[in-house]
């Protein structure tokens, strides 16, 4: 019925009606008319729409999570998708609402016409909330086109994220940090003023921290947000795998420019699919135009770089005026070369490392017990020597420990068997990664350090003279420049309180720990097994030490009173190195010097009881170092003249050696370092001449007890020149000739006088004598005593002062005891320039039983050096005649009356 007055009716009138009225009101019809189709096509289309919406966001969010974004018209759809799912699912839900109400309507007082026309849910009224059915109809229709149109849109995406820029900052995560904040700040301020910064110091001390906190600071203070386009990190020498720990040392492996540059590449947004093809100068060129058009402001922060880079063959521009770069290196070296300022990273105080430790062993849960494990935990802590990572890994593994039983058990580990302690072996890897940038020579002469107890200061010299007796090196002065090189490293510290000649270097105790678990881990076949047993209280040589395998073994410092004959001894036929110095050795069995034919070093200094060498040491044919400084013995055996490749023999302090075989000399004809300062065994003039014989000497000190000798000594000007100690005893001197002739020894650095007779005429002064010029007064800029730092005076009876002392500008140790005429040290009167400050150097004085000594010189002695003073009745001194803004120990103390 309804289709017939549409079509015989409604037609007919409508086509009467104007052509743009007819179509309009045409077209609400037949919208309204289809409406119920349009529903069905409208839910089937937003199905269709929503399931490619669906997609589109899993490609969106992919995108996402690889750090790109989504692309504005991609956005701006999804948007669209979302508005117009909302407004549907309103108009479907309101039309079916509606249709349901048009439907029980027409059940109750329709005919079935008329249930017929409300079937079509369009009767006369308005549906969905719109005012009239011609809307609904019309509202359906142009959703469906909507919908349909939505659809399409996605095939016209071209990319539905792109990379973002990359943000100013990535922010770190890092650990509370202990100790850092003063160097921070010097580092930030220096930043402020400098382009490039170096940070250094020893594996685990904390440069990644530091640098870490630098870097979050660029994207966490406001006072320099907007001031840099870029922070850039990379990290330069990942972790590498320690290997196979017996092998002597992994090859070094260079810096890797394109890792760098890949790197960088990455955070600028570089890394496309044609990355991967560029060579090195591509890659180069591609960092160096955005870093020099796009983002000149950049930060770059390299963390751990082992050695020197070109930053230039990275792609880095350095002409620009905006541009900060700060690196962290194990390096001093480095620092050097590459940087305008470096900045060192110091182990932590003592307070610092205890909170670290405290934090990490989660101390504050202890509940019982807590003052003992305190103690040892303080104890612990000493052990990690202010070492950061050392404090984190190991109070990481006491955390777990609850009972004082567990924590002293833990604490004796440390000490004894370092390596067994969990998390130690991670620890020392770090740690080891220093040691394997290291050429082969370096790391031979580093682990030779791990040979000395712990903490303990080892001269420079004495190191040098070492390694020389190794065949690690063949001079000094390569000895020396491998110490610098092991300090820039952070491998070696050196003691600040040392100075000049007896510079001292020591070993931090985790970095020993590290070398002692790689050399217990090796075999001589690929390298050298270490048995360190230093300050171990042993009575005995270890009796659970595989000899066959051990090639260097360190027992100083022990209570051995004896080697006896052991027949149970392994052969030890690789044993090269054996250090048995500061025991209690009385005697060393023969047939252990006979199995020993491989030994090079050997160190018997400092036990006191020992009087004889048994003639197997001529078995030691190997031998190139012997030291038997400060032992008993009485002679030196007829097999010593055997020891052909001896190259450093030391003699000093041998105060029962009658004399120094002139046949034992002949034969020693390598020899390259003699001692005998300090020894009975005295120069006379049959041993002169020998010793002139020996071409390769360059070393020597020596006691002289006559003055015939002394002047067949002085005469022989290259002997002399050579002559680092010199001990006088029982001899005569002019004040004048002496400071003349014994001021010209260049390589002069010890010096005693023991009952000399020191004497000066009134006219010595007055002619000039003292000094080689035309003045008659003692001037500190003469070039005398160049080298000297160690005096010591004694019963010198006649001695008035010792103002020719004021040569020695370097001097560090002045002794002087028993001179009852002494009344001043310089005197005023005789010096010529009283502006320059005498002894900068100085570090120990020592005054004993100086009855008339009023003054040292005329003002006080302020050196900034002095550290010890000892003064034994001398009564007339005054204390403010010493004035040193620092000393360490004062010892002041009169003689008691007999």
């Amino acid at each position: 019925m309804v289709s017939w007055l549409v079509e015989n009716c409604l037609i007919p009138v409508f086509k009467t009606l104007s052509g743009s009225l007819f179509s309009c009101l045409f077209g609400k019809v037949v919208h309204m008319y289809n409406c119920k189709d349009n529903l069905v096509s409208l839910k089937e289309a937003l199905g269709d729409l929503t399931a490619i919406r669906n997609e589109v966001e899993n490609q969106v969010k992919a995108g996402e999570l690889k750090g790109e974004k989504r692309v504005p018209t991609v956005a701006r759809w999804l948007l669209q998708v979302e508005t117009i799912e909302t407004d549907i699912n309103q108009l479907v839900h309101a039309a079916s609402a509606q249709d349901a109400s048009a439907q029980d309507a027409s059940a109750q007082d329709a005919s079935p016409q008329d249930a017929s026309a409300g079937h079509q849910g369009l009767s006369t009224s308005g549906c969905c909330g719109w005012p009239s059915p011609f809307f609904l109809g019309e509202e359906v229709f142009k959703k469906l086109n909507e919908v349909e149109e939505l659809c399409s849109k996605p095939k016209d995406f071209k990319d539905l994220t792109k990379q973002s820029l990359p943000p100013v900052v990535e922010i770190r995560g890092v650990e509370e940090t202990f100790g850092l904040g003063a160097t921070f700040e010097k580092t930030w301020e220096s930043l402020k003023r400098k382009k490039i910064l170096g940070i250094y110091g020893m594996g685990g001390v904390g440069k990644t921290t530091l640098l870490t906190v630098i870097n979050n600071k660029f994207g966490e203070d406001n006072t320099v947000k907007g001031k840099f386009d870029v922070v850039i990190w990379v990290k330069v020498s990942e972790d590498a795998d320690v290997g196979n720990i017996e092998d002597d040392k992994k090859k070094k492996i260079p810096i890797d420019i394109e890792k760098i540059q890949d790197t960088i590449g990455e955070r600028l947004h570089l890394c496309d699919e044609k990355w991967s093809t560029y060579k090195k100068p591509k890659k180069k060129g591609e960092i160096l135009r955005v870093l020099r058009e796009e983002r000149p402001r950049f930060v770059l922060l390299l963390d751990d770089l082992r050695e020197e880079v070109s930053l230039s063959a990275i792609g880095i521009p350095l002409l620009g005026s905006e541009y900060k770069i700060v690196f962290t290196t194990r390096s001093e070296d480095v620092c050097g070369r590459m940087a305008d300022e470096k900045i060192r990273v110091d182990l932590l105080g003592d307070d610092d490392a205890r909170a670290l430790f405290n934090l990490n062993a989660k101390f504050s849960r202890l509940t019982v017990q807590v003052d003992e494990i305190r103690d040892i935990a303080n104890n612990i802590v000493a052990k990690c020597c202010g070492l950061p990572l050392a404090l984190r890994v190991i109070g990481k593994t006491m955390a777990s420990k609850a009972t004082v039983d567990q924590w002293r058990r833990a604490s004796e580990q440390l000490d004894s068997r370092p390596s067994e302690l969990k998390g130690t072996d991670d620890l020392f890897k770090v740690l080891k990664l220093s040691y394997d940038d290291l050429k082969d020579e370096d790391a031979k002469c580093f682990q030779y350090c791990a040979l000395f107890p712990k903490a303990h200061n080892i001269k420079q010299d004495e190191l040098v003279e070492y390694w020389i007796g190794e065949g690690f090196i063949n001079d000094n002065n390569g000895g020396y420049n491998i110490i610098d090189t092991l300090v820039e490293a952070s491998l070696l510290l050196k003691d600040g309180k040392s100075q000049d000649s007896e510079q001292k270097v020591y070993m931090h105790d985790m970095i020993r720990g590290m070398v002692l678990w790689v050399r217990s881990k090796s075999n001589p076949e690929n390298g050298e097994v270490f048995v360190v047993q230093a300050g171990a209280k042993l009575s005995h040589l270890p009796n659970d030490t595989d000899w066959t395998a051990v090639t260097k073994m360190s027992l100083m410092d022990n209570e051995i009173n004896g080697i006896p004959n052991d027949e149970d001894l392994p052969n030890p036929d690789h044993l090269v190195t054996l250090f048995l110095q500061k025991n209690k050795l009385v005697e060393i069995a023969g047939t252990f010097f006979e199995v020993l034919s491989t030994l090079v070093v050997l160190d018997l200094s400092h036990n006191r009881s020992i009087t004889d060498l048994p003639k197997e040491i001529s078995k030691l044919v190997a031998l190139r170092y012997l030291s038997l400084l400060g032992t008993m013995i009485k002679d030196l055996p007829e097999g010593f003249a055997k020891l052909t490749q001896l190259i450093h023999l030391d003699l000093e302090s041998t105060s029962n050696l009658q004399s120094i075989s002139l046949s034992l000399i002949s034969t020693l004809l390598k020899l390259q370092v003699l001692r005998f300062y300090g020894s009975k065994a005295s120069l006379d003039v049959s041993l002169l001449e020998h010793l002139k014989g020996l071409k390769r000497l360059h070393t020597l000190t020596i006691t002289v007890r006559k003055v015939d000798v002394l002047e067949a000594f002085l005469r022989s000007e290259e002997l002399a020149g050579k002559t680092q100690g010199l001990y006088l005893e029982g001899v005569t001197v002019s004040v004048a000739s002496f400071a003349v002739t014994f001021g010209a020894l260049g390589s002069l650095r010890n010096l005693k006088m023991m009952g000399c007779d020191i004497i000066e005429s009134d006219t010595e002064w007055k002619r000039g004598d003292l000094a080689s010029s035309s003045s008659n007064q003692t001037t500190p800029s003469n070039p005398l005593f160049n080298n000297l730092s160690a005096v010591e005076l004694s019963s010198c009876l006649l001695l008035r002062d010792a103002t020719w002392l004021i040569y020695a500008a370097k001097l560090e140790s002045l002794s002087i005891a028993l001179s009852p005429k002494m009344k001043q040290v310089i005197s005023k009167e005789k010096v010529r320039d009283d502006k320059d400050e005498p002894f900068p150097l100085l570090q120990v004085l020592d005054f004993n039983y100086l009855d008339e000594l009023e003054s040292i010189c005329w003002k006080p002695l302020s050196s900034k050096a002095l550290q010890k003073v000892c003064v034994t009745n001398c009564p007339k001194l005054l204390f403010n005649e010493i004035s040193a803004s620092k000393i360490d120990v004062m010892i002041t103390r009169l003689a008691s009356k007999v």
